[in-house]
């Protein structure tokens, strides 16, 4: 346990030398006036409880606030700005708050106190003369009664509990949130779109959203290859979490200038106020207020106003910026906090769990729980946008569902070894187009109509932390080809984007589980019948160079030596220099399939008008779809709403009937297998 600053600071006036000093006298005096009324009481109190906290502050003589009737835990509520608790043993306790600090004017020493905080320093002018950081103290003991610490979690000596506990093993989808790229990938995200009030990110707040969905949509299709279900939304800030978490024992964080482990958390822990205390400021954060908060948006969100949205949300897509910064800074910076201390909600002395920062959260289930909530809300508003007419974005072009040909990277070098000097552009025109440009490719033994995966095993170095050695799973997939068939029905040259994206077809019809493959550019001659190719590797999504060997995958970790570097560079100048990491990683572009005959997906290739948008034939590294601009006063190199065609509701709730009779898109069926075999890779 580390002691707080007050603690420590209180300690040292009762070392010899110090108990004549003037400011340690008039703490002494104080501190006998006030406790030994209470003394016996107290007393009897730390021996029934079970908290380290409560017992350690006993040490010091620092809790003796009157006490909560522990008979009638009533929740914080929080009412005209004033926090009040019921059924106390003394005259009613008002606390202020204005701005998270405090301000204490009192003439008693056990009587009411009004706590009004007003900058973020703390002053007091009490008669008694209490010390400032006395005072810290003794808030965080009166806080004590309105939250408890729950049991800890039970852990044996290799850092995991037991197995009927929680079993690695035995998670289907475990090897998924902890993959170490993945996760990587997360940290640059945030590291890379950084929050900067003064100087946003272009669209920082769509791009967060779209972000996520994606992640949210990927996950969902790998629980359904698992025989799992799609991930269930948070479903309030009361019910009991089912899912438990434990982390890895070799995942440490920086707390204290040194390395600690995550806490862990068992099965159905429900949310707590939680109180921080550092700095000289003391923070109450309460679910109460969080619900409030929630009320407030989905209000901002039905068209209404409130002191915190006093200007209505408008429905139009430019306003997708506006509410995914608010959901960003606000329910989902608060939802985290309270969720990153939901076993400690005492901060002070207790480090946090993952789902603090960046680097570890998508390892815990609540992650995509808490953000599927958050999603649930933006589909909410996105709705009331209506289906999109794509008709006025469907440039003068015609592809078929044939005109999608798939084949495998391998089958082509067999094929065409040379094919690799061009990327196989001659050996495609001449394949598949020509005179073959209306021939149906799909049962040809040189195309496929699947997808291919498999499962492969490392040894991966936790090189962020203590470089401790495990053994990991991860998927792969099998490199392949898009042969794209395009006719430009006008005597004008056209410029037009792809945008190709998958879906499991069992949720084909729910918008937010198409998953993004690729987003680029093409010119069009006038009148041209054209066989664009395009390689796997080189999606947007992803971060490139593609990571494909276990060198290339741990090249992103952010090492001790790396963020050493940071310290002298500013929010933006960090954004840029990792920018390049900030990507998809490849080995997980798609989801892994199912063994034996697989499991069936949609694919949809929609061409957009490309006369207007800056999207890039590639990306020369990091992934401008998920990543944003690479320079940070940048635009997003697409002027259409992020997610598009997917980022409005579907006609009737159809998928088939929001793109039925448009000559500019092309959708087929595609089956991911999950191959117990090998294949080569490239």
């Amino acid at each position: 346990m580390h002691n707080s600053p007050s603690v420590r600071i209180y300690d040292s006036c009762y070392k010899e030398g110090n108990k004549a000093s003037q400011n340690c006298a008039k703490i002494i005096e104080n501190k006998l006036k006030r406790t030994f009324a209470h003394d016996v009481e107290h007393e009897r109190d730390i021996k029934r409880s079970a908290d380290p906290l409560e017992n350690e502050l006993s040490n010091y003589g620092l809790v003796y606030m009157p006490k909560i009737r522990k008979r009638n835990p009533q929740q914080l509520i929080k009412k005209k700005r004033t926090f009040k608790r019921a059924d106390t043993d003394t005259d009613a306790q008002n606390l202020t708050n204005t701005s998270n600090t405090i301000s204490t004017t009192s003439t008693t020493n056990t009587d009411a106190q009004n706590l009004t905080n007003t900058s973020n320093t703390i002053s007091t002018t009490n008669t008694t003369n209490i010390d400032a950081l006395e005072l810290i103290a003794i808030e965080l003991a009166r806080y004590r009664y309105i939250v408890q610490n729950p049991q800890p979690a039970k852990l044996n000596l290799d850092g995991w509990p037991d197995k009927d506990v929680y079993d690695p093993e035995s998670d289907k989808i475990y090897w998924w949130r902890n993959d170490p790229t993945l996760n990587q990938f997360h940290e640059h995200w945030h590291i890379v779109m950084a929050s900067d009030e003064d100087n946003p990110r272009d669209r920082d707040g769509e791009n967060f959203i779209n972000t996520h969905r994606q992640l949210l949509a990927r996950y969902d299709a790998d629980r359904l290859c698992a025989g799992l279900e799609k991930v269930k939304a948070l479903p309030d800030y009361v019910t009991p979490i089912p899912e438990p978490f434990y982390a890895h024992p070799f995942l440490l964080q920086d707390w204290n200038d040194e390395k600690v482990h995550y806490p862990s958390r068992p099965a159905n822990i429900a949310l707590h106020d939680i109180v921080e205390i550092a700095d000289g400021k003391t923070n109450v954060f309460t679910v109460a207020e969080l619900e409030t908060e929630l009320q407030l948006l989905i209000e901002w969100i039905d068209g209404g106003t409130n002191d915190e949205h006093p200007d209505p949300l408008k429905r139009v897509d430019s306003e997708a910026n506006t509410l995914g910064i608010d959901m960003e800074l606000n329910l989902h910076n608060n939802g985290h906090r309270l969720l990153s201390y939901i076993m400690h909600p005492y901060t002070i002395g207790y480090p946090p769990s993952v789902l603090v920062g960046a680097r570890g959260g998508i390892r815990d289930p609540v992650f995509c729980m808490w953000h599927r909530h958050l999603d649930d809300l933006y589909v909410r508003w996105q709705d009331y946008l209506g289906p999109s007419d794509f008709h006025h974005d469907a440039p003068n072009v015609t592809i078929r569902t044939t005109d999608i040909i798939l084949s495998f990277t391998d089958v082509l070098l067999k094929v065409y070894p040379d094919g690799q000097k061009d990327e196989w552009s001659e050996f495609g025109k001449k394949t598949f187009g020509d005179n073959n440009f209306d021939v149906d490719f799909t049962n040809s033994l040189i195309v496929t109509n699947e997808f291919h995966t498999k499962m492969k095993y490392r040894e991966y170095v936790w090189r962020e932390d203590m470089s401790n050695k495990e053994n990991i799973s991860y998927v792969f997939p099998r490199d392949w080809h898009y042969f794209l068939r395009v006719t430009n029905e006008v005597n004008v040259e056209s410029i037009i984007t792809f945008r190709i994206f998958i879906v499991p077809e069992e949720f084909a019809d729910s918008r937010v589980h198409w998953i993004e493959l690729d987003k680029f550019k093409k010119i069009l001659q006038p009148l041209e019948k054209i066989v664009i190719v395009r390689e796997a590797d080189k999606s947007i999504i992803i971060r490139k160079p593609a990571q494909k060997t276990e060198s290339q995958f741990d090249e992103s970790q952010i090492t001790p030596e790396i963020k050493a570097t940071f310290s002298s560079l500013t929010t933006q100048g960090m954004s840029e220099k990792v920018f390049c990491n900030c990507g998809w990683p490849y080995h997980m572009i798609l989801p892994r399939g199912t063994k034996g005959e697989g499991i069936k997906f949609k694919m949809i290739v929609f061409i957009s008008d490309g006369t207007n948008d800056m999207v890039p034939l590639y990306d020369q590294c990091g992934s401008t779809s998920l990543c944003g601009a690479e320079k940070w006063d940048d635009k997003i190199p697409d002027i259409r709403p992020l997610g598009y065609p997917f980022d409005r509701p579907f006609k009737d709730g159809s998928y088939e009937k929001t793109f039925r009779g448009l000559h500019n898109v092309a959708i087929r069926d595609v089956t991911i297998i999950w191959k117990e075999d090998d294949f080569s890779e490239f």
